[in-house]
């Protein structure tokens, strides 16, 4: 868990030093600092989500998608207790039975407020961080923004970061779980089947594999479906499977080299449109 008081002191040093350049660098730990604040509690949902299927790499975004798809108190203040205390000798069955006994407290996460600090992440790149383009009526350009600008941004992200006092992270979800394992590198995928929504697409969690699956809704149950591209091998005609995921960073023009495991003929995918006309 980040050391809030050691990056406050950090930036403090920089600003006492009033220069432009101790400025600048201030503002860059500021959004440093701000987006390991995210970052730090989307790590702890890498079982649930993965960064293939990030909408956006922004920090207040990537919270925001694991609240609505994973668990909301991602980015909520509250306590963690427990208790070995028995009643009558067995453990408590009723909430007025569990509200009764003692508890030991293991500490509390403080609330991350998302929309105060993706304002000031915006604020302080647009303050600090950017060399404005250049107008016909601009005048010189500058390096560096203008100090008490840079300083008053600077002060208000020393003082979100102050209000921070939780020691305490926890990541995971309460509830019912989809769950199965990867066709291809074996590793378990899971979801909250209450923010399941249908057609949902996950990808493998596994960095170094390509797979992602269709979740459909039937019913009460749910169908999964591996996402995939199929081809006929210019050599033999064998059926080629090709993950979808392998497809997704291609442009125009760029090529995609298939081997065939029947016959080892390669074959080239080029991406390009194609104009489908309807049917008259």
């Amino acid at each position: 868990m980040l050391d809030i008081t050691k990056r406050i002191e950090l930036i403090n040093a920089l600003l006492k030093q009033d220069t432009e350049e101790s400025l600048t660098y201030a503002a860059l730990e500021c959004r440093l600092t701000l987006e390991y604040l995210c970052y730090e509690r989307f790590k702890l949902y890498f079982p649930y989500l993965s960064k293939s299927d990030l909408s956006t790499w922004k920090p207040k975004h990537i919270i925001k998608q694991i609240s609505e798809q994973i668990d909301h108190n991602v980015s909520k203040e509250f306590s963690v207790s427990i208790s070995a205390e028995k009643i009558n000798g067995r453990s408590p069955a009723t909430k007025e039975e569990y509200e009764s006994i003692a508890y030991t407290s293991l500490g509390t996460q403080s609330e991350l407020k998302l929309r105060k600090l993706d304002k000031l992440y915006n604020s302080l790149a647009r303050v600090a961080l950017h060399i404005p383009v250049p107008s016909i009526s601009s005048g010189d350009i500058n390096i560096y923004g203008k100090k008490e600008i840079i300083r008053k941004k600077v002060e208000d992200v020393i003082s979100f970061l102050s209000d921070i006092k939780g020691n305490l992270l926890m990541g995971g979800s309460f509830g019912e779980e989809l769950s199965f394992n990867c066709l291809a590198c074996d590793t378990k995928l899971k979801r909250p089947i209450k923010n399941l929504q249908d057609r949902t697409v996950l990808s493998c969690i596994n960095p170094n594999c390509v797979e992602s699956y269709l979740i459909e809704k039937k019913n009460n149950s749910f169908e999964i479906i591996r996402k995939v591209i199929k081809f006929s091998c210019s050599g033999c005609g064998e059926e080629l499977v090709v993950p979808a995921r392998n497809f997704q960073e291609l442009r125009f023009e760029d090529r995609l080299d298939i081997c065939c495991g029947n016959c080892d003929v390669k074959s080239k995918v080029i991406m390009r449109p194609q104009l489908i006309t309807p049917n008259s």
